[in-house]
């Protein structure tokens, strides 16, 4: 691409970075729902593709064997603590496939972290996790290395907090591209309005000292003439 300067008329030839011109801005996807206030929240289901997810097939093949198997004992007689132990390792089971399928991610940010929930049931082992904003320069995601590595027919990707340093803090995983392009997007926009509403409130406060001492030498000088 080319410019032309106004007034010696020199054409300068020059070149639009890659990232910008691959930056679009993408719609958000039909079944993620936003809040935008005082804090951003993105609210979304990450149930994608259950009848592929290998941990919920796995929960409920495995929560109705282990229940068969507690009822077959107990009807035989079995002792009673055997059938016992076999329903609750079930009822484990369906709680862990429950998790899956009726929480949701929540995403809430202000202008010092990125907090990540699962909501409503709670769950044992995957607790939220609070992401520190200080240092971080960019918001980003790519595919999962898994996801690639094994050509997912639904692709998995990553959605991470960049610092200047070059370092990572994971927001979310395991989302698919529609979800990570956005969720990136929108946190990024919002990480860089704070920083300039940031950048706005210091040059604010940095003029009215100036401005007040020049108030100052103004009635000085007036009462000096009186």
């Amino acid at each position: 691409m080319t410019a032309v300067c106004a007034v010696c008329d020199t054409v300068f030839p020059f070149e639009v970075a890659e990232a910008k011109a691959k930056r679009r801005k993408v719609k958000p996807p039909a079944k993620l729902t936003q809040r935008d206030g005082e804090t951003l929240q993105l609210e979304f289901w990450t149930n994608f593709r259950l009848d592929r997810s290998e941990a919920f097939l796995f929960s409920m093949i495995g929560g109705v064997m282990m229940l068969i198997t507690s009822l077959l004992m107990g009807a035989r007689g079995g002792s009673g603590i055997v059938p016992v132990v076999f329903l609750l390792i079930a009822s484990a089971l369906f709680y862990w496939a429950a998790l899956m399928v009726f929480n949701k991610t929540h995403i809430e940010m202000d202008e010092d972290v990125i907090r990540v929930t699962r909501q409503p049931l709670p769950s044992p082992i995957r607790q939220g996790c609070d992401v520190s904003l200080a240092g971080v320069a960019a918001i980003k995601c790519e595919e999962t290395a898994i996801s690639s590595k094994e050509a997912y027919d639904t692709p998995r990707y990553r959605v991470w907090a960049e610092t200047a340093g070059g370092s990572r803090r994971t927001i979310v995983n395991d989302v698919i591209e529609e979800y990570a392009v956005y969720i990136a997007q929108r946190l990024g926009e919002r990480l860089h309005m704070d920083a300039e509403l940031d950048v706005s409130s210091l040059e604010d406060g940095g003029d009215r000292p100036e401005d007040e001492a020049d108030m100052q030498e103004s009635v000085r000088t007036s009462q000096s003439h009186v």
